[in-house]
């Protein structure tokens, strides 16, 4: 049976594609123009999918029918599962293929970015400053302590990156993992201050809860020695903004690579777009062309699974099954 999906978000179109050859869609844009409004098709959605939009309770209490919510991706901060389970609305994500290795890489990149100081090297060449190479001494990856906060999906593959690639040792904080787990994974597991202190580089692999909000703040970048550097590729409000901000105008570690903010997109006044030893992109780490194209079909999978009367494997909120 034909079913009303509203994608909130643009996904890949090979995603679109096969929902649509089903049910009817709702595309992002004809939802920004109906949400306002009564539009009957807004009423009659049962089935979301969504990416890192937040999703209001009023606007699914505006879907009586609706059954499911798809997450693009792993995170859900952005969707009020609490809400949803009220309504008896499941909610399922779509983790790991090639998302998981896509935002690992773009971890990574980013690591290499700020320790080979790619964004002033870059400015060095455009504003005719080449004999400042002569003095340039830039940071290596190759047998650097790498430490990741978490360890799922996303942190194995940056740690198999990092260790089998550039010989790094790796250091994990996961207080969810049995250290002998971590152990088995070659990776050596510490305690969050231990893990700060012994790093060269800190990479972020956690999901944003109550528990990790504002997880690094001040107290935790003191503990960072000087040229150490720190990615985000996981939640805004993970890391303190003001005081990394303030860590890094001080120079009280190297640097910082940033892919996703607080507030997305960020104020034009976010002090971190002042810093010469900071660099950022939009939220694009996991945004590759395989990995658009592989959560997008994950999503239409999630779909047929529960319209084939089946529990998806990655219902978020069993209970309402029960």
């Amino acid at each position: 049976m034909s079913e009303t999906v509203y994608i909130l978000d643009p996904i890949h179109p090979a995603g679109v594609d096969r929902i649509a050859a089903a049910h009817d869609v709702i595309t992002p844009e004809q939802g920004t123009l109906w949400q306002g409004t009564g539009d009957p098709r807004i009423a009659a959605t049962t089935i979301i999918v969504i990416r890192t939009t937040d999703l209001p309770p009023a606007l699914i209490a505006r879907m009586p029918k609706l059954k499911l919510i798809v997450k693009h991706g792993a995170g859900v901060d952005n969707i009020p599962i609490p809400f949803a389970t009220s309504r008896g609305v499941m909610v399922a994500n779509t983790p790991g293929g090639n998302n998981s290795t896509a935002v690992a890489e773009g971890a990574v990149t980013l690591m290499l970015a700020v320790l080979r100081r790619v964004r002033e090297m870059d400015a060095v060449v455009r504003e005719n400053r080449w004999d400042e190479r002569w003095k340039t001494r830039l940071a290596d990856l190759t047998e650097a302590k790498v430490g990741l906060i978490g360890f799922g999906r996303i942190a194995r593959f940056t740690a198999k990156i990092c260790n089998a690639g550039f010989g790094a040792e790796i250091g994990v904080y996961d207080p969810m993992l049995a250290p002998d787990d971590i152990r088995a994974a070659g990776a050596t597991p510490m305690d969050l201050p231990q893990l700060l202190a012994w790093s060269d580089v800190i990479s972020i692999h956690v999901p944003l809860i109550d528990g990790t909000r504002n997880l690094i703040g001040a107290e935790q970048l003191a503990l960072m020695h000087k040229g150490a550097v720190i990615v985000n590729t996981s939640r805004g409000g993970i890391i303190d903004e003001l005081a990394l901000a303030a860590a890094l105008a001080e120079n009280r570690i190297g640097g910082a690579g940033i892919d996703v903010f607080e507030f997305e997109p960020p104020k034009a006044d976010n002090p971190l777009f002042a810093l010469p030893n900071v660099v950022l992109s939009p939220h694009v780490a996991g945004v590759t062309e395989a990995s658009m194209k592989g959560m997008a079909l994950a999503c239409a999978s999630v779909i047929d699974t529960v319209l084939a009367g089946q529990r998806p494997a990655t219902l978020l909120n069993p209970e309402v099954c029960s």
